[in-house]
C-alpha cells in the first residue's frame, strides 16, 4: 500500500476511480451523496491534480482510495464559530475521501486521514477542517477517532446534494 500524490496524466484513471466509487455509493446505505462528474467534477479533479492536491492509495496495481487535500472551503465555513482562530490559508481540508468497498474495514480511510494530518503538520497549519453529509455514518465515526471535534451542523449547498445538512469538524494541530 502506497499513498502518493497523483499527477495530471492520471486524470482518466482518477476519474474512473471516482465513477466506480459513485456507482457503488448509489447502493450503499450511508454515503456522501456523490454524483458522477458533479462531485467530484472533472474540473475539480484537474485542478487538484494540477496543483498537487490529489492523493491516491495504490495497492495491487490500482487505486484503492483517493482524496483531495487543500485550503479551499465552502463560503458557509466563514459563518462557523471555529475553536481555532485561523485564516483560510492556515488550515487544510479533506475533500472527496473515498475507499473502494472491497477495502472497507481494513483501515485504509484511517491511513488516508493520518496522511492528511501529517501533510498539515508539515505545512505548519493550525487546524484541519472538513464537512460530512449528515447521516454519512462511516465518515461520522471516522473523524472523531482522530480527535476531530464536531463544531457545527448547518445547511450548505453542493451541486450533488443540493441544500442539505452537513456536520463540520475541526482538528487542532
Amino acid at each position: 500500500m502506497n499513498i502518493r500524490k497523483a499527477t495530471l496524466d492520471e486524470f482518466l484513471s482518477v476519474r474512473a476511480f471516482y465513477h466506480e466509487m459513485t456507482d457503488w455509493l448509489e447502493t450503499a446505505p450511508y454515503g456522501p451523496g456523490w454524483k458522477k462528474d458533479i462531485y467530484p467534477s472533472p474540473e475539480d479533479l484537474i485542478e487538484a491534480l494540477t496543483l498537487g492536491e490529489l492523493w491516491v492509495c495504490d495497492y495491487d496495481g490500482g487505486y484503492i482510495a483517493s482524496m483531495i487535500v487543500n485550503s479551499r472551503s465552502q463560503e458557509e465555513y466563514s459563518r462557523v464559530k471555529w475553536e481555532i482562530d485561523a485564516s483560510q490559508d492556515e488550515v487544510l481540508l479533506i475533500h472527496a475521501l473515498g475507499v473502494m468497498p472491497q477495502y472497507h474495514g481494513k483501515g485504509i480511510a484511517s491511513e488516508m486521514v493520518k496522511h492528511a494530518i501529517t501533510l498539515a503538520k508539515a505545512q505548519n497549519k493550525k487546524a484541519m477542517r472538513l464537512d460530512v453529509l449528515a447521516g454519512n455514518l462511516p465518515a461520522e465515526k471516522l473523524y472523531p477517532k482522530f480527535d476531530f471535534k464536531l463544531i457545527d451542523t448547518l445547511e450548505m449547498f453542493y451541486e450533488d446534494t443540493g441544500l442539505t445538512l452537513y456536520k463540520l469538524y475541526e482538528l487542532a494541530l
